[in-house]
């Protein structure tokens, strides 16, 4: 399995590329901090970083050697699904996804992707369906699209729903080919959309 940080984004809510930002009180910036917190994942074999093409030269010159770099397919709209895509068809293999900019997610948290994800397959009756997506279910029932395990198998159905027009992660996915787990830590989903989501992370306990 591969550990892939989703980086493409153009952070213009942010005002600054969120992948450079530090926490305080760290040394690593966010895309390090997520590449370590992946790292650290049993079961995580190797670690890729998704970016657009003309982040690609940047991404290399800062993270370490053993960690690949797949760049998105050219598209006018910036959507982390042409990162996922680009990922599933460059390395053939399930891929652990994890956003870059979320200061509270834990590595314990990625870990119960990954049993889930063996639970279920080893669970699996001849002939029964492989889930194509292992992830986590919110308290508002909103599917978690950015912290979740996907399937090489995937790929199909995301082409599909490119060619129907659409690239969202959330719609690519039947709802019968996931295993969804109920969200643990709601608090450890706060992305940093803006400067003001970053700064309401930190302001909760034990950040």
């Amino acid at each position: 399995m591969t550990g892939l940080v989703l980086t493409g984004g153009r952070s213009l809510r942010f005002g600054s590329d969120k992948s450079r930002f530090v926490l305080p009180g760290e040394r690593q910036d966010m895309l390090l901090r997520s590449l370590a917190l992946l790292r650290s994942v049993p079961g995580v074999e190797r670690l890729a970083v998704s970016c657009r093409a003309d982040q690609a030269e940047g991404v290399k010159g800062r993270i370490p050697a053993d960690v690949a770099v797949v760049e998105d397919a050219p598209h006018e709209i910036s959507s982390p699904f042409f990162g996922v895509m680009a990922a599933l068809s460059a390395l053939r293999e399930p891929v652990l996804v994890l956003s870059c900019d979320l200061p509270r997610m834990r590595p314990d948290l990625l870990s119960q992707l990954v049993e889930a994800r063996a639970r279920v397959r080893n669970a699996l009756a001849p002939g029964q369906e492989l889930p194509l997506r292992t992830t986590f279910i919110h308290a508002d029932r909103r599917v978690e699209t950015l912290v979740s395990i996907y399937e090489p198998e995937a790929l199909p159905f995301m082409e599909e729903t490119l060619r129907s027009g659409n690239w969202g992660l959330f719609s690519s996915i039947p709802r019968t080919r996931q295993t969804l787990l109920p969200c643990p830590d709601e608090g450890a989903f706060i992305n940093m959309n803006t400067p003001a989501d970053t700064r309401k992370a930190q302001s909760l306990p034990n950040f």
